[in-house]
């Protein structure tokens, strides 16, 4: 009721005001009928306009101004102009990506002269719509990837116009490398200290590994040796090593026992002309091997190579031919091409890389010498810098490089051919390094015979004054001392090498181009032998400067020439120069670090090396100029250069470490994730590398695989005295392809014979009763399946003992039989030969006699039989047939050799010999050898 009454009030005072609102709204005003949106519509309209006319301001207008705007007549243009501006703003803002266009078109809503000043400033951009458009463009790109959050990123952190694309190529990389780093299984772990664990456990594994291929070559050799050392050629070889005289011939008691000697000792070394002389023709080897085969000719070497089933040729042909000094051919007038005529190689080595069937592997890796000014020059003038070199730990010493000393000496030409004063220079640099560098090994190289033995004189004549020098002169093979000419020194090596020319200008002054063997064809091999001899030091003593010899069209003498001016004057005078000071880094890792090293104050060499391998950096130690501290590994282009894991972090390594490095590595890896930790490392390992004394003496670490692993030694056999001498191991105990007879004991035969009889429901089973086969046919089964393969004999004797019987009938006989028949016909049992046996079951072991089993010949199977001869012949090769008759009865316990079992054995050695099992010769008996 309350309501209602309010609602007629309100109405009432409606209809009261209603003058007053239709002079207000004019036409709008329909009393209550009135459209309430036209008068919102009316009122918004109105809004605008005052908007419009002053700014945005929204103040009422002027009287006039309205008067204007109610009198003034209707013009359809400006509803045009409106609908077009709309259309045209609608349009610009649909230009932009919606979060933009959204922010343009509030601005161009807000008022005619915000939305002028909007595209004033539109308009003024210098860059444009194009540069909107590709940033757009660059933005979708991004987005595209995951990064469209990273522009605003690099904005709130200042990175600068200029930087920005550095910016993100750096945070795209690093995306990357992360990426790569939790995928790929190879880059973990990455810290260096597990790293360095994981190379370190494959050093120790590869070390195992090398260790362990010596014991079972060891273990192989003593597993072929001949176990029965009393009978056929074992014992041959036994009984002549303990004779004192009138001893075998060697080339006949290698003919005899050729297989036994060759289980011995499964490797001869021999010369072509020893090989001749103690082996008979048909002696033949799995490989042949020839080492230093240049200096071997071929008619000496094809006695050895038709030896063998392969061959292996080892030699370099830029070293010393083989010595012509008995040649009787000379070179021939007529060298015209005869189709008849047989090929002429120098040495069986130059006749094997003419062949075209042999492939060649040549070996590059040179670390024989402790400083790369030994090989340098060898490496430019003789292999054509294709050897890798590695380089030492120190730029200059006085104990390591070349050095030429010039001696006052006169060549005797014409009278001994000798240099004396050279030769008393020579001795005193003998006794100097004996002096001064008591640990090294030292060696004299001269280039004829006659300075050799002029040398020797001179140091005798010298050591008289230095007798404290004496225990130096020993005349051990490998590190003694020794003065010796050009012609016999390939193959030796020492620390410090003299090398003496001893040509050189006559009493008058004159030198002549003429240097003995280095004159000769081929005579520049005979120089590069020479000079490559040493380890640590090479001092070249002559009686003239390189510049003193004239040009030569020989080309050994002009190689000589330069290795005097390369010895006097250094690696300079060669194509390749010594290391380049000024070389740079090879990656921005290695910049890095050597920007690291320079921060903090030390001297770093950057790719230390001259030939094939680089120390990536070297810090030169602070308190020894010449020497390096540490050197410096990134695993970058020159680690990853070896394809093999075992040069790349143990042999190369093991390498650098024996030329007197210390080395530090760094990994890529590590630097990246952990750089601060890294670098600690680092400076850690420089600090401690210079605190060392430089002047310490390193101990000599060979590079070796390890020593040779704990076994039995295979003894050794000699052939150049003319006496072979062997000592062949006794192995005690029964072989291994044998075992104890093990067989069913009486108690248990009976006990089988009362199971299965009253499981068939017999209370009797006697063996003549037609019933009983079946308990018969059980009792064979279980007695074969413990002692098979079983002879019929054997079998019938423990059916017997299992029935208690004293003798076997026709009767027990022919049960028997009728139960095997019955067992095999079921596939319980089968029978091979004689004997029978159950399914699938291979003769592993031959059996050997026990105190209660005695097996007649008769009661071995042939099969079981054959088994023991052939293991004899293969472990005593050679064997007489009759002595392996014997030892073979000797196994099964037979003490004579009785008609019947020289029959049965006689017939199992002929049937391997038919199977092509055996193979005999003159008597003797072998394992024939399989493919």
């Amino acid at each position: 009721m309350t309501a209602v009454i309010d609602a007629r009030e309100a109405e009432t005072r409606f209809t009261e005001d209603g003058p007053r609102h239709e002079d207000l709204l004019g036409d709008l005003y329909q009393g209550t009928g009135t459209d309430k949106a036209a008068v919102l519509d009316a009122l918004d309209w109105a809004q605008q306009v005052r908007r419009t006319a002053h700014g945005g301001r929204g103040a009422p207008l002027s009287a006039p101004a309205a008067r204007l705007m109610l009198d003034a007549p209707a013009d359809t243009s400006v509803a045009d102009r409106h609908d077009e501006w709309r259309r045209q703003r609608d349009g610009l803002v649909a230009h932009f990506e919606v979060q933009r266009g959204r922010l343009l078109a509030r601005e161009l809503r807000e008022s005619l002269p915000a939305a002028a000043t909007t595209l004033a400033r539109l308009d003024d951009d210098p860059f444009g719509p194009e540069a909107w458009t590709l940033c757009s463009e660059a933005l979708e790109q991004l987005r595209r990837y995951g990064l469209d959050g990273l522009p605003s990123q690099l904005a709130q952190r200042g990175v600068s116009a200029d930087d920005f694309p550095s910016s993100v190529e750096r945070a795209v990389l690093t995306a990357w490398i992360e990426r790569r780093l939790g995928l790929d299984a190879r880059l973990k772990p990455v810290r260096a200290a597990d790293r360095d664990q994981l190379v370190e456990r494959f050093r120790d594994a590869d070390h195992a590994l090398v260790e362990a291929a010596h014991a079972e070559v060891i273990a192989a050799c003593n597993a072929r040796r001949p176990r029965r050392t009393n009978i056929g050629p074992a014992a041959e070889l036994r009984r002549q090593a303990q004779l004192k005289r009138r001893h075998k011939p060697v080339r006949q008691l290698l003919g005899e026992t050729r297989d036994v000697v060759r289980l011995i000792k499964p490797c001869f070394m021999m010369s072509p002309l020893t090989v001749s002389q103690f082996l008979p023709p048909d002696f033949r080897f799995d490989v042949v091997i020839f080492d230093e085969a240049s200096q071997v000719l071929p008619q000496d070497a094809v006695n050895s190579v038709y030896r063998g089933s392969a061959l292996i040729v080892a030699g370099d042909q830029k070293q010393l031919p083989p010595t012509s000094f008995f040649s009787t051919g000379g070179d021939s007038d007529d060298d015209e091409w005869d189709e008849e005529a047989a090929d002429s190689f120098e040495s069986v080595l130059d006749a094997c890389k003419a062949s075209g069937v042999l492939r060649g592997l040549p070996l590059r890796w040179h670390y024989r010498s402790r400083h790369e000014n030994l090989i340098a020059f060898s490496n430019n003038d003789f292999y054509d810098n294709t050897m890798v070199t590695f380089p030492g730990a120190y730029e200059q010493s006085p104990d390591l490089g070349v050095e030429f000393f010039k001696a006052e000496g006169v060549y005797d030409r014409g009278g001994r051919s000798n240099n004396p004063g050279e030769a008393a220079a020579v001795a005193q640099r003998v006794i100097h390094h004996f002096a001064t560098r008591p640990g090294l090994s030292l060696g004299v190289v001269a280039l004829s015979k006659a300075q050799a033995e002029a040398v020797e004189e001179a140091v005798q004549k010298a050591r008289s004054a230095r007798p404290d020098l004496d225990r130096f002169f020993t005349e051990d093979r490998l590190d003694g001392f020794f003065v010796k000419n050009l012609e016999t020194v390939q193959g030796d090596e020492r620390d410090v090498i003299i090398l003496s020319v001893g040509y050189g200008p006559d009493h008058r002054g004159k030198l002549l181009s003429t240097f003995g063997p280095i004159n000769r064809d081929g005579g520049w091999r005979r120089l590069n032998v020479a000079v490559t001899r040493a380890r640590r030091r090479m001092e070249v003593v002559a009686s003239f400067h390189g510049s003193e010899l004239a040009d030569s069209t020989n080309k050994s003498v002009q190689h000589l020439k330069r290795y005097l001016q390369y010895a006097e004057h250094g690696p300079h005078i060669l194509q390749t120069a010594a290391g380049d000071p000024d070389a740079q880094p090879e990656s921005p890792f290695e910049e890095d670090v050597l920007g690291a090293l320079r921060d903090w104050g030390y001297s770093v060499q950057p790719q230390v090396g001259v030939a094939g391998f680089r120390i990536d950096m070297a810090v030169r130690h602070p308190a020894a100029p010449g020497s390096y501290a540490l050197g410096i590994e990134c695993d970058g282009v020159m680690y990853h250069s070896s394809r093999a894991a075992r040069d790349r972090d143990r042999l190369r390594e093991a390498v650098l470490r024996d030329l007197g490095w210390k080395l530090h590595r760094i990994w890529g890896t590590d630097w990246y994730r952990n750089r601060r930790d890294a670098m600690a490392r680092l400076r850690a390992a420089v600090e401690e590398a210079c605190a060392l004394d430089p002047f310490q003496v390193m101990p000599e670490e060979p590079v070796s695989e390890g020593p040779p692993a704990e076994g039995p030694a295979v003894p050794d056999t000699t052939v150049d005295t003319g006496q072979v001498v062997t000592f062949v191991a006794v192995n005690d105990g029964p072989p291994a392809w044998s075992r104890a007879y093990e067989e069913v004991l009486d108690v248990q035969l009976v006990d089988l014979r009362l199971t299965s009889a009253k499981r068939r429901g017999m209370r009797f089973a006697e063996l003549q009763d037609p019933d009983a086969v079946g308990v018969v046919a059980d009792v064979a089964l279980s007695v074969i399946q413990a002692e098979g393969p079983m002879t019929e004999d054997l079998i019938v004797a423990r059916v017997r003992s299992a029935w208690g019987i004293a003798r076997a009938g026709a009767v027990v006989r022919d049960s028997v039989r009728r139960a095997l028949r019955r067992t095999a016909s079921a596939g319980g049992i089968v029978r091979v030969n004689e004997a029978y046996d159950v399914p699938g079951r291979d003769l592993a072991f031959a059996r050997t006699p026990t105190p209660t089993v005695a097996r007649k010949v008769g009661q071995v199977p042939s099969a079981e039989r054959q088994l023991v001869v052939g293991h004899v012949v293969e472990e005593s090769p050679g064997v007489h047939r009759e002595e392996l008759l014997r030892e073979v009865a000797r196994f099964f316990g037979w003490t004579r050799l009785g008609p019947d079992i020289r029959e049965a054995l006689t017939s199992d050695v002929d049937e391997l010999v038919a199977k092509g099992a055996l193979r005999e010769a003159d008597g003797f008996l072998m394992p024939e050898v399989g493919d």
